[in-house]
């Protein structure tokens, strides 16, 4: 099952400063403490998969990207650019227009549950299932912004239908890729006191896009069709 295992990637910080633009724009010393920041430090509920994006920290990030910050989305395309020549080998790619933005505060989870999960394994999921509509033929990535792991993680299914799980490292410097459509994932609780904060994005390699899928993304609400979710890069 070597194809399922997680598959992680080193890259240049400075080159890339996913994190420095990150922790500039919330003025903190450290990404890890970003809880400090409200007045409600303590979360008495679980995020749902309705207000799991809904935070104070959702509102700046999604504000400032959706308003131009050119310096980020900069960085971002070039980002992209490297994984599809280094790691694919291609001169195009599909890529989501606009990474997203997770924060797994302490006592919580990043992405929430609906009541009908069950209680060991709230807000588990693939991202093809119902509720969450992603397409099958994604590429799922995720960037951490703070060194973390365990309860502070994603637990990734080892492959699909194993019913084992292993959490993903999070490590500032490197970047990981596995197959959130295939294999079930999900957070526990984040019992470690710390922050965890990261971006995640989908790529598609062209040959794998289909057109006529058409569902929509819960957060944007954009289908999942160039021009909505997802922009095209060519002649890398």
């Amino acid at each position: 099952m070597e194809e399922y295992k997680v598959k992680y990637y080193n890259y240049d910080i400075k080159k890339y400063p996913f994190v420095k633009m990150v922790t500039d724009l919330f003025n903190v010393n450290k990404l890890n403490e970003i809880h400090m920041l409200s007045n409600n430090k303590i979360i008495d509920k679980l995020f749902t998969n309705e207000n799991d994006d809904t935070t104070l920290y959702h509102d700046k990030f999604y504000k400032k990207l959706n308003n131009g910050w050119d310096e980020f989305e900069k960085v971002y395309i070039n980002f992209i650019k490297k994984i599809a020549t280094e790691i694919f080998h291609e001169n195009c790619i599909i890529y989501q227009l606009k990474p997203t933005f997770r924060v797994q505060l302490p006592n919580n989870i990043a992405v929430g549950g609906n009541k009908n999960d069950p209680p060991e394994r709230y807000g588990w999921h693939r991202d093809t299932d119902v509720g969450y509509d992603h397409p099958p033929f994604e590429k799922n990535f995720i960037i951490p912004l703070t060194n973390s792991n365990n309860d502070a993680s994603v637990y990734i299914e080892t492959y699909p239908g194993s019913d084992k799980f292993e959490p993903a490292i999070m490590k500032v410097g490197e970047f990981f890729q596995f197959k959130g459509g295939e294999c079930i994932h999900g957070n526990k609780p984040n019992t470690t006191n710390k922050s965890r904060v990261s971006l995640d994005f989908r790529l598609i390699l062209k040959n794998e896009y289909d057109k006529n899928y058409i569902k929509s993304s819960k957060l944007s609400s954009k289908k999942f069709v160039m021009g909505g979710y997802y922009n095209i890069m060519q002649g890398l």
